[in-house]
């Protein structure tokens, strides 16, 4: 079909006020959402990466050879370093994607990005040293920094609006689907073969590329009209009014005006929003989830539980699927607001009762003749419903809303701005894991947490704005 008939027949849906039927709304959602879960294969590839401290932690623990034989140990310094380098890699990856997503398209940033994670995990199980195994997991954070943004803007600008919480909320689920992969395959796996099968994420991302179109917004601000009509047209069906859309975008016709983009940044309503997803990425990363999933079987066994660390990893993981896809489904009813309050609600009453739970059977210890002997299944539980969650809010809205709260030329450049201040912060909350443990003890690590959590419920109900629904560009 030429884009001429495409045009015509549009046209002609709307001016005779044709609707779209319920089968076929289906068919196209669906659609939708495959190629929703093959953008996924980005965050799949990005949450091994985040786990994968853990599960070398877990090896290292037992084995001390490569995959030469030759002896190899990392301090607990080092430790916190290939889950921090990852944070601070990304930094890097974020600022180079935001600059080449206007010029170079969604697509081929994605196989930039794609191509350095293979290197990373390839430089992981074969280097033979601590020194060169922190580098390529310094070169996996560019990727992973550099796929977070590409796939976040990609997920909002292809998805329709009413459902674009729940296609987000499918982004965010890969992150946990690939801890979940990560940490199975490194239960009983030295940590170079959990590299090498890794590796097949980012393939398998390279080559849905075949597949995935360039994203309709990126397309018409480069006067590719034709081609974007096409694409929305399979995105939004039929009786869609296309032209409206195109003209939306059409209206931005300064994508190569990067004087007049790098003004719009500094326009006061931008910088308050800049300021608002900034800091709840801050509040985000300082609630401790990256460093329970960076360092779940470290605080497994720190925490005195009789349970098998690597199993418990496990558990927690799979409790983070369920509740992410149980979240993807209510993201779009909640909203953004009431999913964060929900999400750092459970979160503070989980990580206050851990901390009180360890306080608790420290001073047992202390004052009791006999060691104490901790309920195994209090620090899991606790621990479960924390990383689950999160994922009902906490980790994902901040992703989502530093793609809606900006229009598309853009957007690139202040979801970087927001990524960047969200990178460093993690890598900060990661390398200062054993020195914040060392000095405040578990319970008082524990009871930080939480209390940035409690933090995080009036800033929300304050400061960030509802975007369900609203439309984009």
């Amino acid at each position: 079909m030429d884009v001429f008939t495409v045009e015509n027949h549009n046209e002609a849906a709307v001016e005779k006020g044709g609707r779209e039927g319920a089968a076929e709304r289906r068919t196209r959602l669906l659609r939708q959402g495959l190629k929703m879960f093959l953008c996924s294969l980005a965050t799949w590839t990005m949450g091994s990466m985040f786990v994968f401290p853990s599960v070398l932690a877990h090896d290292l623990a037992s084995h001390n050879t490569t995959i030469y034989g030759s002896h190899i140990s990392f301090t607990s310094s080092q430790i916190d370093m290939t889950g921090s380098l990852v944070m601070l890699g990304s930094t890097i990856g974020t600022l180079a994607v935001a600059s080449l997503m206007m010029r170079l398209g969604r697509k081929a940033c994605f196989l930039v990005s794609s191509t350095t994670a293979l290197l990373g995990w390839l430089g992981v199980a074969l280097l033979p040293n601590p020194l060169g195994i922190l580098m390529a997991r310094g070169l996996s954070g560019m990727s992973a920094g550099g796929l977070a943004l590409v796939a976040n803007n990609y997920c909002i600008e292809l998805a329709d609006p009413e459902v674009r919480g729940m296609m987000a909320m499918l982004i965010n689920l890969g992150i946990l689907l690939g801890q979940v992969m990560t940490v199975s395959v490194g239960y009983d796996a030295r940590y170079f073969l959990v590299a090498l099968v890794d590796m097949a994420l980012p393939l398998a991302l390279l080559l849905s590329m075949l597949y995935l179109p360039e994203s309709p917004p990126y397309l018409v601000l480069k006067g590719r009209e034709a081609e974007a009509r096409l694409i929305l047209r399979d995105l939004r069906g039929r009786c869609a009014d296309l032209e409206g859309e195109i003209q939306s975008y059409r209206d931005l016709d300064l994508a190569n005006d990067s004087e007049g983009a790098w003004r719009d940044l500094f326009r006061p309503e931008v910088l308050k929003d800049l300021a608002v997803v900034s800091t709840l990425f801050i509040i985000m990363y300082f609630t401790g989830y990256q460093v329970i999933t960076a360092n779940t079987s470290r605080m497994f066994e720190a925490a005195g539980s009789s349970l098998n660390d690597s199993l418990s990893t496990i558990i927690v993981n799979v409790v983070q699927v369920a509740s992410a896809a149980v979240a993807s489904l209510l993201m779009d009813r909640l909203g953004r607001r009431r999913s964060m309050m929900l999400s750092y609600g459970l979160m503070c009453l989980a990580l206050g009762v851990l901390a009180a739970y360890l306080w608790a059977a420290g001073e047992e210890g202390e004052e009791g003749e006999e060691e104490p002997q901790p309920q195994a299944w209090i620090p899991l539980l606790c621990l479960m419903v924390t990383q689950g969650a999160v994922t009902v809010g906490a980790n994902p809205v901040p992703f989502i809303l530093s793609s809606e709260y900006f229009p598309t030329r853009i957007r690139a450049t202040a979801g970087g701005i927001c990524y960047t201040v969200g990178n460093l912060t993690g890598f900060l909350v990661l390398q200062l894991y054993t020195p914040m443990l060392e000095a405040f003890t578990q319970v008082g690590l524990y009871a930080f947490y939480s209390s940035v959590c409690f933090v995080g419920i009036p800033y929300t109900y304050f400061f960030v704005r509802e975007t369900t629904g609203v439309k984009v560009g």
